[in-house]
């Protein structure tokens, strides 16, 4: 069997599970967090580079800015594993809008990894929740 990855994601949290066998278990991998999608607004607004005041970004246009952040991060992470041949088989199930992300700011070969996907927001589900929500050989 190929090494075989699922990603579980939201713009807050990342979870990386791996499976050893096409019906097996999920083993988790690692997870990471994103500190700054639990901040308000105002928290996030920042200093423009050479100028004086402060710019709001609104919080939509902020959180944005985060989640794609976030999902940049969580992208490099699946380039390095696949490059260092850590899976060759990828799952993604993340909530609608960062799985929008993900898909965005995903390269080629990566994405090419990817068996399948899923707009599903279960990153706080243990992992037989999870396992349930793909394909019963994978």
């Amino acid at each position: 069997m190929e090494p075989t990855w699922i990603l579980v994601a939201d713009s807050a949290r990342a979870r990386l599970f791996r499976v050893d066998r096409p019906r097996g278990p999920l083993a988790e991998h690692s997870g990471y967090t994103n500190p700054a999608d639990r901040l308000r607004a105002q928290d996030l607004e920042t200093d423009a580079p050479g100028r004086g005041g402060r710019y709001p970004m609104g919080d939509s246009g902020a959180k944005a800015h985060f989640a794609d952040r976030f999902a940049r991060q969580i992208v490099d992470v699946l380039h390095r594993g696949r490059v260092a041949g850590e899976f060759a088989r990828l799952y993604v199930l993340a909530a609608p809008s960062f799985l929008g992300a993900l898909r965005h700011v995903m390269d080629a070969p990566t994405t090419a990894c990817v068996v399948a996907s899923y707009a599903k927001d279960v990153v706080r589900e243990q992992p037989d929740g999870i396992r349930r929500h793909l394909p019963d050989r994978l």
